[in-house]
């Protein structure tokens, strides 16, 4: 299958999957529960997956990465990753009653009670899944993800309806796992068994020793946020930043978290057959600013009517949140790949030092602002954004050979086309017509507005998206030439 084909796919799978569970929030968010009953799930879950970052270990990047494949190995490689993953959800099963005595929070030990069989079935699909990826058959993983997220989505409101309280969200997630494994095990079985050699797996476990310690500096710096944030500013305002912050990694998963995930596996075989990285890592990273600058300036300039609109009034307090958590995600999607191309080069100990640095500076500065509210919390996220955007800028430029200037005149024409795509809506504020309960034909009209500004100032900067828009088009016309497979 070839890249732009999978990337199809994988943006099919990742649209079905967040339009499931982005339904699932909004109707349980208007009906069902308050800020502090989502608060107190996401402490939980950050709890949980501060733990779980041991679960994968790097397996997955090592079965989509490794030059050869053999297929003897897969099971021994599914053996580790179970006998891992057990241990994991035992460990989460452990801190159960600890952590719900240190936030004084009863109710966090039956959360984490129930994550933790969520966690005991994952590490059954992380090799079949592996393996999926790697032959770029992301038409399966579809079906997993999608299938997956619908029965989960289905058994969270179901719970929610019947007054489970935050305890739907875990039951959900817990329905989630179970459907993935069934079907993923169904399309590329892979059952574990006890390991031959320890030849066979030593190599991943080496891998994975790294990789954990990648994995680690990212978890503390991404998951501690909300534990932070409870510790310091409570239950409700935990769950308006995890709302803020969900919604705006939502939207930025949406629009490029899929194209990317596709370019793992196509960059280790471009890799592995000696071609130049720079050119295609310099048009992966247009592809991303140009798509996801405009929708993160559209959501921060509609943050109130978006909120509004989505999950009620109960919610609103969310809305300044979420212009600030939007806005840094310009910096957090400004460099792609910035793990994976590290490691597919062989600098995965220098990246271990870059990130823990990294992580070291996104919990002081978040810590440092919770002194100073919920929308300093929020700010928090823009400062490390930028910070974070300047280290793997460096970084990556330096892994690659790539000039500065290539990617500052990428970036460039991004940002002419995100500040066209955010004209309607400026203009609407100028003209008395914004407000947040402006509704929903509005709010629609003035984001088509802004998608056609976008569209005709692509050609206009000469953007390379533009490139990729045009043999769209083309595909669509049958009598034109469809241009050159990726």
């Amino acid at each position: 299958m070839s890249v732009r084909r999978a990337a199809l796919w994988s943006l099919v799978s990742q649209y079905a999957s967040f339009a499931i569970q982005f339904a699932t929030s909004v109707i349980i968010s208007r009906l069902y529960l308050l800020p502090a009953d989502v608060g107190l799930f996401s402490i939980a879950l950050a709890a949980a997956m501060m733990v779980s970052i041991f679960q994968d270990m790097g397996i997955s990047r090592f079965v989509t990465g490794q030059p050869e494949m053999r297929e003897d190995h897969v099971r021994d490689y599914a053996a580790v990753a179970v006998g891992i993953g057990w241990l994991v959800a035992l460990a989460v099963a452990l801190a159960a009653w600890p952590l719900a005595q240190f936030y004084d929070q009863p109710g966090l030990t039956g959360l984490m009670l129930i994550i933790a069989a969520s966690y005991a079935l994952s590490p059954l699909a992380i090799v079949p899944s592996a393996l999926l990826l790697r032959a770029l058959d992301l038409k399966s993983l579809l079906y997993a993800n999608a299938g997956s997220a619908l029965v989960g989505g289905i058994t969270a409101v179901a719970a929610a309806a019947a007054g489970a309280g935050p305890a739907a969200l875990a039951w959900g997630m817990l329905a989630t796992a179970l459907t993935r494994l069934g079907i993923v095990q169904l399309l590329r079985p892979v059952w574990p068994r006890r390991p031959r050699d320890l030849t066979i797996v030593r190599p991943m476990i080496s891998f994975g020793g790294s990789s954990f310690a990648i994995s680690l500096s990212g978890a503390i710096g991404m998951r501690s946020q909300d534990l932070i944030v409870g510790r310091l500013l409570g239950l409700t305002a935990t769950g308006l930043f995890t709302r803020a912050s969900a919604l705006a990694g939502q939207m930025s998963m949406l629009v490029v978290g899929s194209i990317s995930g596709v370019f793992y596996p196509a960059f280790a075989k471009k890799r592995d057959a000696g071609e130049d990285l720079v050119e295609p890592y310099l048009h992966l990273v247009a592809c991303n600013t140009g798509l996801q600058w405009a929708a993160a300036i559209g959501m921060a300039l509609a943050a109130e009517p978006l909120v509004y609109l989505l999950y009620g009034p109960n919610w609103m307090e969310v809305a300044p949140l979420l212009r600030w958590t939007a806005l840094a995600e310009l910096f957090f999607m400004a460099i792609p790949l910035q793990m994976d191309i590290p490691i597919l080069l062989g600098r995965i100990k220098t990246l271990v030092w870059v990130n823990l640095a990294d992580t070291a500076i996104t919990i002081a500065i978040l810590a440092g602002f919770c002194l100073w509210g919920l929308e300093a919390a929020a700010q928090s996220r823009l400062a490390a954004g930028a910070i974070w955007c300047a280290i793997y800028a460096v970084f990556i430029s330096r892994l690659l050979k790539l000039n500065l200037a290539s990617l500052a005149s990428v970036y460039l024409r991004s940002g002419l086309c995100a500040l066209a795509a955010g004209v309607p809506l400026l203009l609407s504020r100028q003209l008395g017509w914004f407000a947040p309960d402006m509704g929903f034909a509005m709010l629609l009209g003035l984001s088509l507005a802004g998608v056609a500004c976008w569209f005709v100032t692509l050609p206009l900067v000469s953007h390379p998206l533009w490139r990729e828009v045009r043999l769209g088009l083309s595909k669509l016309s049958p009598g034109r030439p469809v241009g050159e497979q990726a």
